[in-house]
């Protein structure tokens, strides 16, 4: 959705959501459990493709309701016409008192904190509007495995990335390599049919691109055949020569319903989706994998049945039967009709295989099976590339130390994904493409945020709904404005009120509500519906996932900042206990009034919980809207420089980070992307490695090599930097870093003929990048 054609105009309510594909659930009445009979078989229905929902109109096909300019447009929330208006996030309530006390105390010592010296840094560097082929392409080109990774917690925005790498003809396999169904993406097909998927990889839909889901990820067979292989079937998509499943673990009916025991008092905290148990069973190697459903089955039983022994005992030590877990998971909208089912089966082991029969043995529709890791490694020995499609984010990886606690899958870091595809790490040459988003960085689930304008946990204290936020009759131009205007000269965020006609409120609960029912940012779960918690753009955690990942970042949804006469960077993190406790973290004493900056050692979130966000602010870019289909971008004369607000933020960036952002989103559609390029190689790292270039290609003009390819002097545009250099020159500055055959490769598909002109100066050449 985009902003309002009146400002009056009432906002939509959410959509229901799809009727569920399996026929409808058991109703069982307490008195019969005592008669459940053993069942010998069980008869699962595989749904007909006919009977399946209509495929959605693909948003590329629909009419956008964005008006013409996306120039401000007030959105006022007319609680009187939405809701009455919600008590549980007035000023005076006992979550939102609880909240301003302790704001109120911790201001009170952070007030007169002197201002660090980062705070003046004067942004400088300009960013040139390029295209996929100059920036994208030759990432591609220099790699042979590329992986999308999230940079933050989730939710930023990979799939835009990852279909633009996809359907690059040189990458041959699209893979995912470890996690489940508790990732998701949204893929386009060729015809503008739009797909859900959570394990099938993006090219699953582009003819000649081979797909696998590796040995790693986690499968419900069922959920996958129901929610994924169903759309293909009902499509009549031919996926079984370009689709192939390794041996994955399989995520049982047990472990979906551990995952609802383990969160019995709080069921709406989980996704019910099994991730945390199944992941428990592979650590401690039990379960079952695929090959387990076509092997001796005496054997796989007896696996079974000792994963079972934690379904049991949890059961136990709760204090509840059998019955009660029917009653509740009945109740919940996440649990699948074959998991209810599971609670009533008499023999549980016999149930599970009956339903692996019929989704995966016997089923003619479930997609080959394959040896991915052999497949990955034997693409990149016929010098084919890979592409690794990245699932939730660096900071959800229980690999991640400082955020281990509260990490809802394992080893989704670049590195964890390179180490699941089993690839040869020496032969391997590879690119990490890290994907952020901003304004109105998000998070969901539990755990330390200090950049969130709400803590992490305060919606679902006040069990906040989206007709919450609407009640609350806010003007997004006048509470944006408070907000960012209460930012201290020394970075920290005063706490103050804001009034409606609907009530008062903290004014950080009424910026965290606005941004999340902001036509443009919508922040609220796909599956759940539940509000996501937004903040500042976080250059700390982001510096970190940098050094761990690389520099190469696509930040989504920058055009949100068309609807900002003001935003906020976090910079460094001030730590603050309300006790005044001292805490430690690898070595280091962390006390009141320690500052914790971009690129220095980070903490766990133990401290991390204590931490307050130093905000540096720029300038929003209300009078130059980037959004796709805006009137000013759609008549700029192409490619521009980037409008000056843009330029400061992605500088700020940059700088405190060592990112290198190579483009930003403008819109939710596929195509809607602006590939960037730095202008004159400015910026904290640019200009050494122009002047080391230059040096470099100098050097070979004195040394010309005896078996020289430049075509007797024919000069050749590197798309890298726009510049015109012979074959010797440019091989100079990339030998050591690329093999010859590679740098050849470069030359011959994608440095272009230089027109004729005059040549470049060494000097000339020390300069661009």
């Amino acid at each position: 959705g985009r902003l309002a054609e009146s400002r009056r105009a009432p906002l939509p309510s959410a959509s229901p959501p799809p009727p569920p594909l399996s026929s409808a659930r058991v109703s069982v009445a307490p008195a019969a459990m005592a008669n459940i009979q053993r069942r010998p078989t069980l008869e699962v229905p595989i749904p007909d493709p006919k009977d399946l929902p209509s495929p959605d109109p693909s948003p590329r096909k629909s009419c956008s309701p964005t008006p013409k300019s996306r120039a401000h447009t007030d959105f006022e929330m007319h609680w009187e016409e939405q809701s009455t208006p919600s008590c549980r996030l007035l000023y005076s309530s006992d979550e939102s008192a609880e909240l301003v006390k302790a704001r109120k105390a911790a201001y009170a010592k952070l007030k007169d904190l002197e201002p660090i010296p980062e705070l003046s840094y004067k942004p400088t560097a300009k960013f040139m509007e390029s295209s996929k082929e100059a920036v994208l392409h030759p990432l591609i080109k220099r790699a042979n495995v590329l992986m999308v990774a999230g940079g933050f917690f989730g939710d930023e925005g990979k799939g835009k990335t990852v279909d633009a790498i996809a359907v690059h003809p040189a990458v041959k396999i699209v893979a995912r390599v470890n996690s489940g169904e508790n990732a998701g993406h949204t893929v386009i097909g060729p015809t503008g049919t739009k797909y859900a998927f959570n394990l099938c990889p993006s090219g699953v839909l582009t003819p000649g691109k081979r797909n696998a889901i590796g040995p790693e990820c986690v499968m419900d067979p069922v959920s996958f055949m129901e929610k994924e292989i169903s759309q293909l079937t009902r499509d009549s998509v031919d996926y079984k020569d370009r689709l192939f499943v390794g041996n994955v673990h399989i995520v049982g009916p047990h472990h979906k319903l551990l995952d609802l025991m383990n969160s019995w008092k709080a069921p709406n905290q989980s996704t019910i989706m099994g991730m945390g148990p199944v992941h428990a069973s592979k650590a401690k190697r039990k379960g079952l994998r695929m090959d387990h459903l076509f092997n001796d089955r005496a054997d796989a039983r007896r696996r079974l049945e000792a994963d079972l022994f934690d379904y049991h005992g949890t059961l136990k030590n709760l204090g509840i039967t059998e019955q009660e877990l029917y009653d509740k998971a009945k109740d919940n909208s996440k649990v699948q009709k074959h998991v209810l089912d599971f609670i009533l089966a008499e023999d549980k082991a016999e149930y599970t295989f009956s339903l692996y029969d019929k989704y995966v043995v016997n089923n003619p529709q479930f997609p080959p099976r394959a040896d991915v890791s052999h497949m990955l490694r034997q693409a990149i020995k016929d010098g084919e590339k890979v592409l690794l499609e990245g699932p939730q984010s660096y900071w959800l990886s229980n690999a991640a130390e400082k955020f281990w606690d509260s990490g809802t899958s394992a080893h989704t870091c670049a590195a964890g994904m390179l180490a699941a595809s089993r690839l040869c790490t020496t032969g391997v040459r590879p690119v990490v493409i890290n994907i952020h988003k901003t304004p109105g960085s998000s998070r969901v689930g539990s755990g330390a945020n200090p950049v969130a304008f709400v803590p992490q946990d305060f919606w679902s204290k006040c069990d906040a709904k989206k007709d919450d936020f609407y009640s609350m009759s806010m003007d997004w131009r006048d509470v944006s404005k408070k907000f960012f205007q209460s930012i201290q000269p020394n970075g920290i965020v005063e706490p103050q009120e804001y009034t409606t006609k609907a009530g008062t409120y903290d004014l950080g609960v009424a910026m965290a509500a606005a941004s999340c029912i902001h036509p443009a940012h919508s922040e609220f779960g796909v599956t759940s519906g539940r509000p996501r918690v937004v903040g500042f753009f976080d250059c700390v955690l982001h510096a970190e996932a940098m050094a761990a990942q690389g520099p190469y970042c696509s930040i989504s949804a920058f055009d949100r900042g068309d609807d900002y006469d003001e935003y906020g960077v976090c910079i460094a993190y001030v730590f603050n206990h309300p006790e005044g406790k001292s805490m430690v973290s690898n070595g280091r004493v962390f006390e009141n009034g320690t500052i914790i900056k971009a690129g220095e050692q980070l903490p766990t979130q133990a401290i991390l919980t204590f931490c307050h966000p130093i905000i540096k602010k720029v300038r929003g870019w209300r009078e130059t809207p980037i959004f796709a289909r805006s009137e000013w971008w759609k008549n700029r004369n192409a490619p521009i420089e980037m409008p000056e607000p843009i330029c400061e933020l992605l500088d700020i960036i940059e700088h405190f980070t060592g990112a290198k952002v190579i483009s930003i989103g403008n819109g939710p559609k596929g195509d809607e992307t602006i590939y960037i390029k730095k202008k004159g190689g400015g910026g904290r790292e640019g200009k050494p490695e122009a002047k080391a270039k230059g040096k470099a290609k100098a050097k070979a003009k004195a040394t010309p090599s005896p078996d020289a390819k430049d075509g007797g002097g024919e000069r050749r545009v590197d798309p890298e930097d726009g510049v015109a250099y012979t074959f010797e020159e440019l091989s100079a500055y990339y030998t050591g870093k690329y093999k010859k055959k590679a740098i050849a490769e470069y030359w011959e598909s994608e440095c272009s003929v230089a027109k004729s002109g005059p040549k470049k100066s060494k000097a000339s050449a020390k300069g661009r990048r």
